[in-house]
């Protein structure tokens, strides 16, 4: 599912500076508190623009109070035993000198499941591709209880834990079969980017796709 993209710059700086003329025409431009508000409205002069100031606030012409709104976004309820489970053979080639699952090999397994997942719901690599955009793995946390060894059958599990902003937030589990014995524990945040390799919202097909197939009892 990741890329060989570069890391750098993919959060964007949140410090722009604005030049000195633009920077105090926004201030002007903010509106005043209540307290400050009612002092400038108190002086003589001003006392006419009671009713203008008042008024804009409703469309109607009523004197209203103002007040400060956020867009609220509906999010599913996502479950937290819903998982997507992929099965896998252990092969020689994967194997260390020791007999057991090269450490490097888990995350090419994990990453073959999510990309299995994505395939499902049809948003695979591919589809992603054609739309011009990408995705990136941005970090991957991995702990290990036990290895695999030759020609072992496992589960690798994956698990949506949220989608916030351009990330993915998802959480993966690897068991042995038929026994389900812990072999390791993964978390993984993976980042959407436009044409031009810039942190993008997650794409709206995808995180429909996602929250359906995560929240549901049953299969997708």
């Amino acid at each position: 599912m990741s890329h060989p993209f570069p890391t750098a710059g993919i959060v964007p700086s949140s410090h722009t500076k604005l030049p000195l003329a633009a920077a105090a025409g926004a201030r002007s431009a903010q509106p005043l508190s209540g307290v400050l508000l009612l002092r400038r409205l108190s002086r003589p002069g001003e006392r006419h623009l009671i009713r203008p100031l008042l008024a804009s606030s409703n469309t109607n012409g009523a004197i209203g109070v103002f007040t400060c709104t956020k867009n609220q976004q509906m999010e599913t309820k996502l479950r937290v035993d819903k998982y997507y489970e992929a099965e896998m053979t252990v092969q020689d080639c994967e194997l260390d000198n020791y007999g057991v699952v090269n450490n490097a090999i888990y995350a090419s397994y994990i990453e073959k499941a999510r990309e299995e997942l994505l395939v499902r719901l049809g948003i695979s690599t591919g589809w992603v591709i054609s739309t011009g955009n990408a995705m990136a793995l941005s970090e991957q946390n991995l702990k290990y209880f036990t290895p695999l060894r030759r020609g072992q059958k496992f589960v690798v599990k994956v698990r949506l834990a949220r989608i916030k902003g351009v990330r993915i937030f998802a959480e993966h589990l690897i068991e042995t079969l038929p026994d389900r014995k812990l072999v390791l524990d993964a978390t993984a945040t993976i980042v959407c980017l436009n044409m031009n390799y810039r942190p993008t919202r997650v794409f709206p097909e995808m995180s429909a796709k996602l929250h359906r197939f995560f929240s549901s009892k049953d299969g997708y």
